[in-house]
């Protein structure tokens, strides 16, 4: 298991898991720091992959929906819904008092104050 702040400075790949190939996605960013606060999150299924290289951003609400609740506050356990720059959607991890997200193709991490989610979804 990939500890959090190991993430920091991967570089962005769609499909990637940061354990096996050193990149990751927002998807797998996120399960990453949910796991480390040992919360399960449904695995990606290619159909999820289809819909993200087809620019279809719904994906990330309807199984944001599925999976948790909305919140207003972001804890241990929270994903952010994030706009992303082209004009799609992304997703960012909650941890350390900020977020984990991506920012010109490499896992950065934000104080809370630097991010203004769509939406927050917590288990």
């Amino acid at each position: 298991m990939i500890e959090p702040y190991q993430l920091i400075g991967l570089p962005y790949r769609l499909g990637a898991i940061p354990e096996q190939h050193g990149a990751a996605d927002c998807l797998s960013l996120s399960k990453a720091v949910l796991a480390w606060y040992g919360i399960s999150s449904p695995n990606p299924t290619t159909s999820w992959y289809r819909r993200l290289r087809a620019k279809d951003y719904s994906i990330f609400w309807e199984q944001l929906e599925l999976w948790g609740k909305k919140t207003d506050a972001a804890t241990v356990g929270t994903i952010g819904l994030v706009h992303a720059a082209d004009s799609g959607y992304g997703l960012a991890a909650f941890y350390d008092d900020g977020w984990l997200q991506f920012k010109d193709r490499r896992v950065i991490w934000i104080p809370c104050s630097g991010l203004t989610p769509a939406a927050l979804y917590c288990r």
